[in-house]
């Protein structure tokens, strides 16, 4: 659907205002430096040129009386409508007054800025869409949302949209659903990693809009600018409402309309007919313990899927799924990415494997050191264990030393996995010279180098996992690792590229000896790496780290376009923001649901874990188990993690925060049941072993 040549003089900027509010009543009118708030959007919204009207959508509620009242006293046009469908007031409105487009402000954004409307609007109209906002991706502070959207894509929403939550909240159906083309305007300076906050929602919202008005009350209007340049001479002013969570109503809205049930089981009989055949030939049914039956709910979750497109898989038995664990994190750009996947085959036209070293595999090693910091030079792997293994290899031939310190999860190879109960097969010996210190605890690790003096080739840890560093941890890591003589190995495996292109160590600002890089590289290829200082990294010209695959150039020209890819686009911005909607969505309706104390998202929004908790009559692994049992039954594939990738898109996000309501809602019930686990429809998952 896209509507164009539409008449920019029936452009109408409907306010949304009543006096109701559930978290601060009465805050439409509430006075910020001489002025009802309601004023402060209205004189803002005049400013904009492109504005010729404005209409005040209210309800019918009594307690609106005041609003009309205030409105007819500055001489602004009122409409008023349903108190609960809010849709259908701006629907009326938009009706009533012939507006065709229309501009949606909201009544608690006093410090909207007359511009960014003017940059929607106009981009409403150069794109030809049917839906223009500053919102989709927060590049801008929060309480300069501005949304822009024909009639007709009003009308249809209108007629169509059937959830509470769409209609509470006007343009949730428009945004998500798929029908209509949308537009996303982005800043100039992408500001979402301030967390700036400039909306009213809370007591502390308020006071710091007064306080921004009380230091600005030379300009008029007030722009964006004017107050980033406050902030900047009085950052204090940010303390007053820091740690709020954007959208926080419309996901407690979600919350509300939820139905606490258990789905219906899928049909799995394909599934379980592979795994019976599977079971004859293949040791545990997967080449990958985590990719296991036994980490999902047996008999309600699928075993085996057929293929993939983006974000979504289908079992082989043709079920539906959002795929939040992608492949165990590679995926980043979602799963048959044509522009990778075009890349590959281009190349496997022309060969493969190749009998010397290929010009792509130089491409990438200079590529790779361009971007990473620690990168001089590179050696290329097939899986993260190649990557780490080959580092730790090269560390002691280095130093000669044997032992190594390790936090974290770094593969599969006899140094590393003899520190787990999965150590069967490796020699004790062996295991005796990789011993383990805990993350963000200094202490823990200058012990452990302290027992052996002198013994250390290395320090190897994941800089960051769903944890993130204390202030000073990683730096009083590096210090104490080059005080005893030891390199500092940043596994950067499942940081790397997910945490920005440069990987946890530009992000935080620490640089290592050596990293080792994989999964997100290839989007799915095999394909890893060890890259460091050349001092170190020319041992690999005397150490065997050698294999038949090395090389393989089909996965080194995936690499190179995924980085084309990232370096090129706004693909990680756009995970880490709906990261970041996955993690609020999740944690807000957590605690409406009563749950906060089990069930919480932690981590960087760009890959953050669902961590669940004992609680009194009910331990973790049962509350894990009940949460991926009813989202698999309702198309959701999940670990208990977001891999997010750039595929998971507004509609997806969308379809995932509905699902996690209804989930929450029902195991908020049958936690309240005096044996919960009666609830669970196959055994209880447990991990393949605790590695962070």
């Amino acid at each position: 659907m896209s509507v164009v040549n539409h008449n920019f003089d029936n452009i109408v900027c409907i306010v949304q205002a009543r006096m109701g509010s559930n978290r601060l009543p009465g805050k439409i009118l509430a006075d910020i430096s001489g002025k009802p708030m309601l004023g402060h959007v209205i004189a803002q919204v005049k400013a904009a040129s492109t504005i010729k009207r404005i209409v005040v959508a209210t309800s019918d509620n009594y307690l609106d009386d005041s609003i009309i009242k205030y409105c007819a006293s500055i001489g602004v046009e009122c409409f008023r409508g349903s108190e609960l469908d809010v849709l259908d007031r701006y629907y009326q409105a938009a009706r009533f007054y012939n507006a065709n487009p229309i501009v949606r402000i909201t009544g608690d954004c006093p410090l909207i800025d007359p511009s960014v409307i003017d940059t929607v609007v106009k981009s409403f109209f150069e794109s030809g869409c049917d839906y223009a906002t500053n919102t989709l991706r927060y590049t801008y502070p929060d309480g300069l949302d501005t949304e822009v959207f024909s009639f007709e894509a009003l009308a249809r929403a209108w007629k169509e949209a059937n959830k509470q939550s769409d209609r509470e909240h006007v343009t949730p159906y428009i945004r998500t659903s798929d029908i209509f083309s949308v537009y996303n305007v982005e800043n100039e300076v992408d500001l979402s990693s301030r967390n700036l906050r400039w909306t009213v929602d809370e007591e502390s919202d308020l006071d710091f809009v007064r306080s921004v008005c009380d230091n600005l009350t030379d300009c008029s209007p007030i722009l964006m600018n004017d107050i980033l340049g406050l902030l900047d001479q009085k950052p204090d002013l940010l303390n007053s409402n820091s740690g709020a969570i954007m959208n926080e109503g419309y996901y407690k809205s979600l919350y509300s309309q939820a139905i606490a049930k258990a789905a219906p089981r899928l049909c799995l009989d394909q599934s379980e007919k592979w795994f019976a055949r599977s079971n004859k030939t293949i040791p545990g049914s997967s080449q990958t313990f985590s990719k296991g039956y036994t980490q999902y709910v047996q008999g309600v979750s699928p075993v085996f899927l057929k293929s993939g497109a983006g974000c979504l898989v289908w079992d082989v038995d043709g079920n539906e799924y959002i795929d939040y664990v992608q492949g165990l994190l590679p995926n980043i750009l979602g799963y048959a990415n044509h522009e990778v996947n075009l890349a590959v085959t281009q190349q496997i036209a022309e060969g493969h494997s190749f009998s010397l070293p290929h010009p792509l595999e130089i491409e990438l090693a200079e590529q790779l050191v361009d971007l990473v910091p620690c990168a001089e030079m590179v050696r290329f792997g097939k899986n993260g264990s190649d990557a780490t293994s080959g580092a730790v290899r090269a560390a002691r031939a280095f130093t000669g030393r044997d032992r190594i310190a390790c936090c974290g999860y770094h593969g599969w190879q006899d140094w590393y996995v003899g520190t787990t109960t999965r150590n069967s097969g490796v020699p004790e010996v062996v295991q005796s010279l990789t011993q383990k210190f805990d993350y963000n605890d200094l202490d823990s690790l200058s012990t452990l180098l302290e027992k052996h003096p002198g013994e250390f080739a290395a320090v190897i840890m994941e800089p960051v996992n769903f944890v993130e560093p204390d202030p000073g941890y990683l730096e009083g890591v590096k210090e104490l690792t080059q005080l005893h003589g030891a390199l500092l190995i940043f596994d950067e495996i499942c940081s790397g590229f997910h945490f920005g292109l440069g990987g946890a160590q530009k992000f935080y600002g620490v640089i290592p000896d050596l990293a080792c890089f994989g999964k997100a590289m290839g989007n799915g290829f095999p394909i890893s790496c060890i890259l460091g200082k050349a001092e170190v990294m020319t041992v690999f010209e005397e150490i065997f780290f050698s294999f038949t695959m090395g090389g393989e150039i089909a996965s080194i020209a995936a690499a190179l376009k995924v980085i084309d890819i990232l370096k090129t686009t706004d693909a990680l911005e756009t995970i880490k923001s709906n990261g970041k909607k996955l993690q609020d969505g999740l944690n807000v309706m957590s605690s409406e649901a009563g749950l906060q104390d089990c069930i919480k998202c932690v981590g960087h929004p760009s890959w953050s874990l669902i961590r669940f908790s004992d609680i009194a009559d009910c331990e973790s692994a049962v509350i894990r188990t009940l949460f991926i049992q009813e989202l698999n039954k309702r198309g959701i594939l999940s670990l208990g993690a977001h891999n997010m990738s750039t595929s998971h898109g507004n509609a997806h996000i969308e379809q995932t925060l509905h699902t996690y309501a209804n989930v929450l809602k029902t195991i908020s019930g049958w936690l309240n049941e005096t044996q919960p686990e009666s609830f669970l429809e196959g055994p209880i998952i447990r991990p393949v072993f605790q590695a962070r």
